[in-house]
């Protein structure tokens, strides 16, 4: 269900939890209430017991384990685009889509575990009640979730607003908004008034990869879903995604994904 396309999915369950596809520019968030899993994220094994919360985003493939039962947990898909226009003014919606060196995806709340609980219950309660002001409310609870996880894991999170990290945010917007177009490094330094090296360097330490890698990443997640969602043919899903090449694309994609993309949609669809 959604919320003004905020919170694009939410779930609470004492079971299994299912594969999850990823939506473009999303991130899951899966709190883990009773039992143990095992998460493979972007090549990391982790173990979440109680009161962990997980974090994913949509340029990571992953993979669950239920490590023992039962196990209850709440699952969030969060827009990551209508959430930074709900909280435009905190830092804190970075550890949802950033991953600065020591990133951690697994984070156990510890002492805040009754507050998460709290907090997740709330959310529950909000989605299935639909009541008047409900965005609003899910939004305070949001922010409420990312200030325990701050205070849990401070280095999970992008340099302290400056001048630096302003404009690599805002580089960061723009190509959120932009990558299916010819872009360099050059010209958004030039947008941005700093140097390539610069923004290079700086965007690197604050998102965890460079320009390049995420537009790069961006594309291939947004060709991706094209190619789960759509029957378009191999070549428009390229053109689309802001692959300028068709050969370029199969090869970046096999890359990451293990198989061209024409066997992968099969794959995935048997």
């Amino acid at each position: 269900m959604t919320m003004n396309q905020l919170l694009l999915d939410f779930q609470h369950s004492v079971a299994q939890a299912p594969w999850h596809r990823h939506c473009h520019l999303s991130c899951e968030v899966i709190y883990v209430r009773r039992g143990k899993a095992r998460f493979t994220i972007a090549g990391v094994d982790y173990t979440a017991g109680p009161g962990c919360l997980v974090l994913i985003s949509s340029l990571e493939e992953h993979q669950v384990r239920v490590l023992s039962t039962p196990y209850e947990r709440y699952f969030l898909l969060l827009s990551l685009p209508e959430l930074s226009r709900a909280l435009p003014q905190t830092h804190l919606t970075a550890a949802l889509r950033n991953r600065p060196q020591g990133f951690c995806h697994c984070v156990p709340l510890r002492g805040a575990k009754p507050a998460a609980d709290a907090l997740f219950a709330q959310m529950g309660e909000e989605v299935s009640a639909a009541l008047p002001g409900a965005r609003q409310m899910m939004e305070s609870l949001l922010l409420q979730l990312l200030v325990l996880l701050y205070r849990a894991c401070p280095g999970n999170f992008a340099a302290p607003p400056g001048p630096a990290a302003g404009r690599v945010m805002e580089a960061q917007q723009y190509i959120d908004s932009h990558f299916t177009q010819e872009l360099t490094v050059s010209a958004l330094a030039a947008r941005f008034f700093v140097s390539p090296c610069h923004l290079t360097h700086s965007f690197k330490e604050q998102v965890g990869y460079s320009p390049k890698q995420y537009i790069r990443l961006l594309r291939l997640s947004y060709a991706k879903e094209l190619l789960e969602s759509t029957d378009l043919p191999v070549n428009e899903i390229a053109a689309r995604s802001g692959f300028g090449d068709l050969n370029n694309f199969i090869r970046a994609y096999r890359q990451c994904y293990g198989a061209p993309p024409g066997k992968w949609r099969r794959q995935d669809e048997s």
